[in-house]
């Protein structure tokens, strides 16, 4: 490991000094400098603020801790087939995969751990790796499925949990490539639990915070449990939405919660308004002019971005709701 990261301080370098973008992204996703494009490029690349991108952008908190690894074993062979995931190449990974079948299940040596079905979702694995998702991203999921990867594996890379799906549902670099419903739905197939590792809804909740409306219904397509206002509200069932509240127009707390166990599961949670601002993030007008019937209070934020319904709106461009709100 000492090797590479040494190799990859001395890439990072030439690639700034050439004007590469690549490297004023990975000096900015690290959180190493901040800048535009044109600033970081055009600054000097200290070797100490380089050697800091590259162990940060490996996930350890500094050049000494990523020392500390020196002597761990890296195998380009799984290196390769991570490269092969990011840019599409089926052939190359299959071939790698028939040569070295351990591969699948398999490991990097890096802190975040993640095995290659978790680099499909690119999210929280080296800066370089989620530059994109390939169109035919879908197909090396079924491979490496196929091929016997734990749909439900767990990594430590924001917590000692962390699914493929649950990385997948939250990550914009396949949402931006159209390709994380196909994705969702591939690993559905490939046997990951659609209502997460505690059957506690998880996912869908994930999907749905993070404004990933095509994530969001494909979980449902697949399965995906929805039996409370929150979720019914951000998939724009209306239907379901009116059938929360009785003749009155009062809110039943109980079946609005459902089986929610994430999340806004707190019996005090202000579930109205949740729906609200969830319904408003993926843009469900009908709902969200049938919720401000029964006077929320629209100064509550929601418990993961914490954002407003009208912010939430205005954020994910639904300007005719934010105007309405």
């Amino acid at each position: 490991m000492g090797e590479v990261l040494d190799r990859q301080v001395e890439l990072l370098r030439a690639a700034h000094g050439s004007g590469d973008p690549v490297a004023a992204q990975v000096l900015r996703g690290t959180g190493t400098v901040a800048g535009t494009d044109k600033e970081l490029l055009g600054a000097e690349l200290t070797l100490e603020t380089a050697r800091l991108a590259v162990a940060r952008d490996h996930r350890f908190g500094d050049w000494a801790a990523a020392r500390e690894r020196a002597d761990a074993v890296v195998d380009t062979r799984f290196e390769a087939a991570a490269d092969a995931i990011q840019w599409g190449e089926l052939d190359e990974l299959r071939g790698l995969l028939d040569a070295h079948p351990p591969l699948i299940s398999m490991r990097s040596p890096f802190p975040h751990r993640a095995t290659l079905l978790h680099h499909v979702a690119a999210n929280g694995i080296e800066v370089e790796r989620q530059l994109q998702s390939p169109p035919n991203a879908p197909e090396i999921m079924r491979l490496l499925l196929g091929r016997g990867a734990g749909p439900d594996a767990v990594c430590p890379i924001y917590g000692e949990r962390e699914t493929t799906m649950g990385l997948l549902v939250s990550s914009c670099v396949p949402a931006a490539a159209g390709v994380q419903a196909a994705l969702v739905e591939e690993l559905c197939r490939g046997g990951a639990r659609i209502d997460g590792l505690d059957d506690d809804g998880l996912p869908l909740w994930t999907a749905i915070t993070f404004a990933y409306t095509d994530a969001a219904e494909a979980l449902v397509r697949c399965g995906a449990r929805v039996d409370n206002l929150v979720f019914h509200a951000a998939l724009g069932d209306l239907a379901a939405v009116r059938g929360y509240f009785g003749a009155g127009g009062g809110l039943d707390p109980v079946r609005a919660r459902g089986s929610l166990r994430v999340g806004a599961a707190d019996p005090g949670a202000p579930l109205l308004e949740y729906a609200l601002i969830e319904a408003a993030a993926h843009g469900r007008r009908e709902v969200v002019e049938f919720l401000l019937r029964q006077g929320p209070d629209l100064s509550i934020t929601e418990p993961v971005f914490g954002a407003t319904a009208r912010g939430a709106a205005r954020h994910l461009g639904h300007a005719e709701i934010a105007a309405l709100l």
